[in-house]
């Protein structure tokens, strides 16, 4: 009994300090865009002087069940830039694997997508390729340009 007690105790720490994720795909993706926005106005430091977004639309159903992951994900306190910010503790993967982000204090949730904030633009199409190869954007719209 005391041994079980004591295994059960060593999985406490594992289940507290667990991190949600949330896995994109092909399946779950209906839209990718790539935004590049000027880096100073994010105060991000960035070697071009830009940054990019890698705009992840999730589609319908996608989305009610991302909404429900959101409202349940940990909730996680940290200092960006001399600022206190308080949001959801969620990691973005790519089918099962790490999805790359330059910028987590930046990421955006929403019922509906993700953005992700990347800084270099090579890297963002590589992001993009890794979610969904066939919904790779042909082209880098510019800071308040939509499609």
């Amino acid at each position: 009994m005391k041994v079980l007690c004591f295994l059960l105790l060593l999985l406490v720490p594992t289940v507290v300090c667990a991190q949600a994720t949330y896995d994109l795909s092909c399946g779950n993706v209906a839209r990718i865009r790539i935004f590049r926005l000027k880096a100073a106005g994010w105060q991000i430091d960035a070697p071009q002087g830009y940054f990019h977004i890698l705009a992840l639309d999730l589609t319908p159903d996608a989305a009610q069940g991302f909404g429900k992951r959101l409202k349940t994900a940990p909730m996680t306190h940290f200092q960006y830039n001399g600022m206190n910010l308080r949001k959801e503790n969620l990691t973005i993967t790519a089918n099962g694997g790490s999805l790359r982000n330059d910028t987590p204090a930046m990421t955006g949730f929403s019922d509906q997508g993700i953005d992700i904030a990347i800084i270099r633009e090579q890297d963002a199409f590589d992001a993009a390729r890794a979610v969904c190869p066939t919904l790779v954007p042909a082209k880098v719209l510019e800071d308040g340009q939509w499609e």
